[in-house]
């Protein structure tokens, strides 16, 4: 069945499309049709940045930017549709978030609207499910990641470096184990715009000009009580946010303040990496190419072998569409789709809504 996945990232700097041809039978013998990626409308982009850095709006606001949002995402995959041979049969949606809390989550995505307006079955509200049953309702690439990466001889983990980081933990004979780590790119990306007037630091080449500060990550890093919170656990924009950004802008010149945002993230990831026996770690995600940031990584564990996802055929800029085509794909077959070790629901459940042309 041909499934194409769409996903709109925590950084809101573009929209991935993955159309995977899934076999109910075998879910590892996949195979990728085309993969493509589309910037956002400017207009959609300031809209949902205003509304995440505010953290308010108006009902009125919030219903508006929820269809221009979901009209927006329903044109290009028409686009899509146009420019590949392959009938596309089903649509994973995630949406974007722009809350996402211990009690409750909420993503800008109308499946009605998008199947509506493409003629296409559409699934999405993906979190809803496993809140319901007790979960965090992410991370949700953990599913993924046990489907696909697990091996039964060694202990493997997957790094994915989006707006926020979250890993999955894959030991023999254990549960799978996933959570957010703390920010990726996301304190960073707003510090960039601040201080530069750019999007992101391509291939870290400001931060490597900079000076780390590391006694003052300790102390912020003692300081911010989700890093010391028990897995499973999750979060985002609303708590790494230009808020918590600001706290790095005493820090001497504009460089060493990236530098040390940068390296912040590194240090949060670094301490949950060693608690495990990670033989083999799965990088992916847009903070791959941040090569200040990898470089850090792989010398503060010399012992794990970084790699990607290449040798399953998946590129990383595209893992969470393909993960969103699987979810959307095992939503309408009713397999079960969350992970409970990850999430911390109380049982395996079926996530997604349908939505009918």
């Amino acid at each position: 069945m041909l499934v194409l996945g769409v996903n709109t990232g925590t950084s809101v700097d573009g929209v991935d499309f993955a159309l995977v041809d899934w076999d109910v039978h075998n879910l590892k013998e996949f195979r990728i049709i085309k993969e493509i990626s589309y910037e956002f409308d400017p207009g959609v982009k300031k809209d949902i940045e205003v509304l995440i850095g505010l953290q308010k709006g108006s009902f009125e606001e919030i219903s508006n930017l929820n269809y221009k949002f979901s009209q927006f995402i329903a044109s290009l995959i028409v686009d899509v549709q146009k420019d590949i041979k392959e009938r596309i049969e089903l649509l994973g949606v995630h949406g974007q978030t722009i809350f996402h809390g211990p009690l409750s989550t909420f993503q800008l995505v109308k499946p009605s609207v998008i199947a509506k307006l493409t003629g296409i079955l559409c699934v999405a509200d993906f979190r809803s499910g496993d809140i319901a049953v007790g979960g965090c309702g992410a991370p949700l690439t953990s599913f993924l990641d046990d489907q696909i990466i697990r091996d039964d001889s060694e202990a493997r983990a997957t790094l994915n470096l989006g707006g926020i980081a979250n890993i999955s933990i894959m030991e023999p004979g254990k549960d799978t184990l996933a959570y957010d780590t703390g920010p990726a790119n996301t304190l960073v990306d707003v510090l960039m715009k601040k201080l530069f007037q750019k999007d992101y630091d391509e291939a870290g080449a400001i931060a490597s000009e900079g000076k780390i500060d590391e006694r003052f990550i300790e102390g912020l890093i003692k300081r911010t009580d989700y890093l010391h919170q028990e897995p499973p656990k999750s979060t985002g924009r609303e708590l790494f946010d230009e808020k918590f950004a600001d706290k790095f802008l005493d820090l001497g010149n504009k460089e060493s303040i990236v530098a040390t945002a940068s390296y912040f993230t590194v240090k949060t990831i670094d301490s949950e990496l060693k608690k495990y026996p990670i033989k083999t770690l799965y990088v992916s995600g847009g903070g791959i190419k941040n090569e200040f940031i990898m470089k850090h990584l792989k010398q503060l564990n010399p012992e794990i072998y970084f790699t990607d996802h290449n040798q399953f055929g998946i590129k990383s800029q595209y893992k969470e569409s393909i993960l969103f085509s699987l979810l959307a794909f095992t939503c309408l077959h009713k397999i079960p789709n969350n992970i409970p070790s990850s999430t911390g629901a109380k049982r395996s459940t079926v996530l997604g809504v349908i939505a009918n042309p």
